[in-house]
C-alpha cells in the first residue's frame, strides 16, 4: 500500500507542472484489506489525458520508469497492464467556429476548453467534424453521480446547440 501510495504521489508530481496533461488515479483496492492486517496487494488504475499524444506518451513512459523504481526501491514487484490506449481527438476548427458564432449570437462569453474527454467525439472523428459544448455543472464536478446542472444551464447549452444547427452549412464534399 505504501509503495502504492508513492506511485500515486510520482504520478502527481509528474501531471502537475504540465497544464495539459492529466492523470487520475481514480481506483485503488487493497487486500486483504482488513484494518490489522498489512496488505500484500495493491492495484490501481491510471487515467492519463492530454491533446497531444507526444505530451501523453511522454508522461506514461515517466511514470512507468518511476513505476519500477519506486518498486525496486521498495522491493515490490509491479505488474503493468494497458487495459485501453486512445490517441487524443482534436475538435473541428470549424465546429469550433460555429460554436462560438453561435454563441456569440446569444449573447454569451465563449470559453474554449481542453477537455481531454472521449466522449463520442473519439468515435465519430472518423466520420466528420466534431465539436462540443460544454454546460457547467455545480462545483465543477463531471462523470460522478454529484454531477448535477441546473436547468437554466441545461437551456442555455439546448440554445446553444440550437443556434449551430440552425445556421449549419454542410460542405459540398468530404470533411
Amino acid at each position: 500500500l505504501t509503495a502504492a501510495a508513492e506511485i500515486i504521489l510520482a504520478i502527481e508530481a509528474r501531471a502537475r507542472d504540465n497544464p495539459s496533461l492529466v492523470a487520475t488515479v481514480g481506483r485503488i483496492a487493497v487486500g486483504p484489506g482488513a484494518s490489522n492486517v498489512i496488505p500484500g496487494k495493491a492495484t490501481l488504475s491510471l487515467d492519463l489525458r492530454s491533446p497531444d499524444d507526444a505530451t501523453r506518451l511522454g508522461a506514461y513512459t515517466d511514470i512507468v520508469a518511476a513505476t519500477h523504481a519506486i518498486a525496486r526501491k521498495r522491493g515490490v514487484t509491479i505488474a503493468l497492464d494497458r487495459t485501453m490506449e486512445s490517441p487524443a481527438v482534436g475538435c473541428s476548427p470549424r465546429m469550433m467556429v460555429e460554436i462560438e458564432r453561435a454563441v456569440a449570437a446569444l449573447g454569451l462569453t465563449r470559453r474554449r476548453l481542453a477537455s481531454g474527454a472521449g466522449h463520442d467525439a473519439m468515435a465519430m472523428a472518423t466520420l466528420c467534424d466534431v465539436g462540443m459544448i460544454f454546460v457547467r455543472c455545480k462545483g465543477g464536478i463531471s462523470h460522478n453521480p454529484a454531477e448535477s446542472i441546473s436547468a437554466a444551464d441545461a437551456e442555455t447549452g439546448a440554445r446553444v446547440l440550437y443556434e449551430v444547427l440552425r445556421r449549419f452549412q454542410p460542405r459540398e464534399t468530404g470533411r
